[in-house]
């Protein structure tokens, strides 16, 4: 669990995954337009699925005493649905910020967390997917030094990052 001021990160409860959810819709609805209906809708319904999938490790961001974001950690990066991620390596999946706690460091603090998961269990390398045109998500990855990783880009769709811890 990690703390800055308001902030608290932790594993998400069983009874908040419609929440969540909800929370990330909320986060993603700006980029609706970019996709066609049934696409959108799909992207959606993958989300939902992996929000509720056992695998991986749900956590959220909790500020003053509401959920303020989310992401989906995954100790081993094949379970993740998304990428083609070699042995042996993590995955995050989902990060989202609520749009009234944006500002606040969230994504920073939940990618910082999933980092140190990482670590704590001697990962060497993290990997994930995102839209090109998520800026905010791609500012947070490269400063905490994730690079791009074009090889692993699945086709057509997000870009690959990688980060070597």
């Amino acid at each position: 669990m990690t703390m800055d001021q308001d902030v608290v990160i932790r594993e998400a409860g069983a009874g908040e995954l419609a929440e969540i959810e909800e929370l990330v819709q909320e986060a993603y609805r700006e980029f609706k337009p970019l996709f066609p209906g049934k696409v959108w809708a799909a992207w959606m319904e993958n989300i939902g699925q992996t929000i509720r999938d056992l695998g991986g490790i749900l956590l959220v961001a909790e500020n003053q005493g509401r959920l303020a974001g989310v992401v989906k950690f995954f100790p081993e990066a094949g379970r993740s649905g998304m990428g083609q991620w070699p042995p042996g390596a993590a995955a995050i999946r989902i990060l989202a910020v609520s749009p009234a706690a944006r500002g606040l460091g969230i994504g920073t603090l939940l990618t910082r967390e999933c980092l140190r998961l990482a670590k704590e269990r001697q990962i060497s390398t993290i990997f994930l997917c995102t839209g090109e045109f998520m800026h905010a998500a791609r500012h947070i990855y490269e400063k905490l030094g994730f690079h791009r990783a074009p090889e692993f880009d699945p086709h057509p769709g997000p870009i690959a990052y990688r980060l070597d811890l």
